[in-house]
This record gives structure tokens, sequence and C-alpha cells, in this order.
């Protein structure tokens, strides 16, 4: 049932971007595809293996010089560039992943947000290839002309394709193996599970779809700057899962949703947003740790043992 409420649900968000023909509007429905997968992909790793990356949008912006780099100065095909975008952004996961394997959740977190720091700093100092602070232009587009319901199209698309995949995951043995390893790895390692294999995997495959999406955003934007690489893309990442609910499949996308176009509405305050995510953060773990899917379970859940009662 819910495979096609999400498929109905992408229908029905085309059909009214379709219908209102509003450029921003097309931008913001845009965007919000984007972030619902970062963020699930994102949770996979935090709310279903129990690791925690603050360098993920490190590899959000490998993904997008990988393919705007090879497409602009080597003049390979859009299509490509976006596959190997994703492969070198898993191969940047599986790399980061491995001397993390031994480290404890908060030195994880420092050396993730280092690597992501190292990242953005190296794009910025390659000039001569990603053209420095100044950003990479000349990005060849996915599709001609200057509408963008093609790449609502084509987002849609990768949304659906990428929930499909992360619900089958997370439903089939390999789910179960993460929530294992997140719960007790040493009790999940005494009953044969290959933690640091496992690891490894979850790892390569939340970058991988991280590196897509910033392969997408780089031919649909048509320049990229640093900035994407750095904690001020990680943090609202963090936050839409953190938020919707952490270790939840409709939790990443309520959070999505909702913080793109919040974030939207409160552009003004731009120099505040990211505190604002934090104090959201904080009020949601203090009042609703569960995120809201979380509390609204309990609610549920409480209404129901009123009635049966």
């Amino acid at each position: 049932m819910k495979s096609i409420s999400i498929i109905l649900l992408a229908g029905l968000a085309f059909l009214f971007v379709f219908i209102v023909n509003d450029s921003y509007i097309t931008h913001v429905f845009i965007l919000s595809s984007i972030y619902i997968i970062l963020a699930s992909y994102w949770n996979m790793l935090d709310g279903y293996l129990g690791f925690i990356n603050f360098g993920y949008a490190a590899f959000f912006g490998v993904g997008a010089y990988a393919s705007g780099i090879l497409s602009v100065h080597l003049g390979f095909p859009v299509y490509i560039t976006i596959f190997i975008g994703g492969l070198l952004s898993a191969f940047l996961g599986l790399l980061i992943t491995i001397p993390c394997l031994r480290m404890g959740i908060f030195s994880v977190a420092i050396v993730t947000l280092a690597f992501g720091e190292i990242i953005r700093i190296a794009i910025s100092l390659w000039r001569s290839i990603t053209g420095g602070p100044n950003g990479l232009w000349g990005i060849p587009p996915i599709f001609e002309g200057a509408s963008r319901l093609p790449y609502f199209g084509l987002i849609l698309i990768i949304l659906i394709v990428m929930l499909f995949g992360l619900r089958a995951i997370i439903n089939c043995d390999l789910g179960l193996i993460f929530r294992s390893i997140r719960e007790d790895e040493v009790a999940a390692s005494a009953a044969g599970v290959n933690v640091n294999k496992y690891k490894m995997l979850g790892s390569s495959i939340s970058c991988f779809s991280a590196g897509i999406i910033g392969a997408f955003y780089a031919h649909y934007l048509l320049t990229i700057t640093p900035s994407i690489c750095g904690i001020t893309y990680t943090v609202p990442i963090m936050a839409m899962s953190l938020i919707g609910g952490r270790g939840t499949f409709l939790g990443p996308i309520v959070g999505a949703v909702g913080l793109t176009f919040l974030g939207e509405s409160i552009r003004f305050l731009e120099g505040f947003r990211l505190l604002i995510y934090g104090l959201m953060m904080i009020c949601v773990m203090i009042m609703a740790p569960r995120g809201v899917i979380g509390f609204i379970g309990y609610i549920e859940r409480i209404i129901k043992k009123k009635y049966v009662c």
C-alpha cells in the first residue's frame, strides 16, 4: 500500500506543478525531492545502521563536481557522468568508513566532519579544475530549454526508484542485519554477522545515492560552488531525518518536505537558517525524541488504547 501511495503522491505532485506552471514552485518541488532522497539515505546510515556521518554533504558535492568536471573539461555525456559521480562518491564513502570501523560514535562524527571540510577545502584550492571559490561554471544541462518541468519529471522518477530501493533494503534480511548492528554490535557479531562488511556496504549504498543526486543537482543548476560540500548542507539533511523521525521510512520524507518549504518561506533570514534548524532539532529531541512520525504513532496508540479500554 505504501508503494502505491508513493507513486500516487508523485503523480499528484507532478500534476499540480504542471497545472500551476510556475518556475519558482517547480524549483521548490525539485529541491524537496532532492532532499527527500538525501535525508532518506542519510537516515539509512544513522537510523537503521547506527553509523552517523557528519560529512554527508561531501559525497553529494563529490558527485556534483565529478559529473560537472567530466562533462565540462572532457566532454563526457551527461548520463554517463552522473553515474560516474555516484560511483566515485560510493568509493570515497567506502574509504572513509574503513578507518571508522574501530572508532566510537563520537570519533566517527569528528572524522566524517573533518573529511567533509577536507573535500570542501581541496575543491576550493584546485582552481584550474574546479574553478576554486568562484565555482564551476558552464555545466551542460540534461534537457534543452528553460523549462524546469522535465527536471521535475526526471527527479520524480529517480525519487520513486530510490525510495523503492530503500524500502526493499530495510524490509529484507539486509535491513534486519542493519538494525541488529544498530542495536548491539557485539551481539550481532556473536550471532555471526560480519559487522565491518555491512557497515562498508551500507555506507557505499548511501554515498552512491548522494553522489547520483549531487550530479543531477549540478546539471540542474549548471553551476556549483565548494559550499555544497560543507556542514551548511549536511545540517539540514540531518535535521530533516531527525525531525521527521529517525529510523522510520516516512520520517525523512515528512521532514524533507516540511523543512524545504519552511526554508523557502524564511529565506529572508538566510544568516539564521542553520540556527533555526538547530533549535528545531533540540525542541524535537526534547519533546518528541522519535520525531514527528514517532509522535503521531504515540498519539495513535493512546487513542486506540482509550477506545479499546
